[in-house]
């Protein structure tokens, strides 16, 4: 009886696990999905953030509303998931210790992998953005307005699936119910995490009050944007290129030792061999 308990509960645990990562693996919010948050948008309490990180999730790029009913019984049904499996093989991992640990690790599964794919989709349009704000310089220097050159920067020069794509979309939506640039931009940093966008919305604010252009504005930040992209490129090849050295001194110091120490430390036995023969 206790062996069937167990495994129906294993059972419950990944069906739940398998309705999470149907949830999960849909594609990016929807427009329309997107301007029904941006009407309830809220600033959340500590508590509720506690409770229900929404602000975690919307920038990983999900509908809050998507997971709201599967969060707390998936983080819960991982937790008991991890230990679960294991007692399914007798061995000494059964010990109570290593089950609570793995039940922790189960228990925060979820939120590693939202703060992972939060990075992943930060990185994605940090990437962009300075050919995203090249697009929007060339689109109204052609003579489109604002809202065009968002739509047309967001539907032609990215695929539908990418983020920065989407967040456009959804700038367009607030432009066309009248709100500001700057507020439409400080709103799409708050959904993405991008710092990036923060300041540029805080720029735009600054030029607006001088009187300056948005389109000159906008190409001095994307100067601004594709040097610090390139800082960021050269810094990430520099740590790659430290993290190289330990596979190539693991490679080359045993190559090295077979093809140059020792040849000449037979050579030199020889003749050390020799020259006690002759004395």
């Amino acid at each position: 009886m206790n062996g069937f308990l167990l495994d129906a509960t294993l059972l419950i645990v990944l069906l739940l696990c398998l309705a999470m990562v149907a949830v999960l693996l849909r594609p990016e919010l929807t427009l329309d999905e997107g301007f029904q948050l941006l009407e309830r948008e809220a600033p959340p309490s500590v508590l509720s953030r506690l409770v229900f990180p929404q602000q975690l999730i919307r920038q990983a790029g999900i509908m809050p509303s998507h997971i709201r009913l599967l969060y707390w019984p998936c983080k819960l049904a991982i937790a008991l998931l991890f230990p679960l499996v294991l007692l399914e093989f007798p061995g000494p991992w059964g010990h109570p210790l290593v089950l609570l640990v793995l039940s922790l690790l189960g228990f925060f599964a979820l939120d590693i992998w939202l703060l992972k794919r939060r990075v992943q989709r930060r990185i994605r349009i940090q990437q962009s953005l300075s050919f995203f704000v090249d697009l929007l310089c060339a689109y109204l220097t052609s003579g489109s307005s604002l809202s065009q050159a968002f739509d047309h920067a967001a539907r032609f020069g990215f695929k539908a699936e990418h983020p920065l794509a989407r967040e456009a979309l959804l700038v367009c939506v607030e432009l066309d119910a009248g709100q500001s640039l700057r507020k439409a931009l400080q709103s799409m940093g708050r959904r993405t995490g991008v710092q990036e966008l923060r300041r540029l919305a805080a720029v735009l604010e600054v030029g607006t009050q001088v009187g300056a252009p948005i389109r000159q504005t906008l190409e001095k930040q994307s100067q601004i944007l594709l040097e610090k992209q390139r800082t960021l490129a050269i810094e990430l090849l520099n740590r790659k290129s430290m993290e190289m050295l330990l596979p190539l001194g693991l490679v080359c110091l045993p190559m090295f030792f077979l093809l140059v120490i020792y040849p000449a430390g037979a050579q030199l036995y020889d003749a050390i061999t020799i020259i006690k023969q002759l004395l």
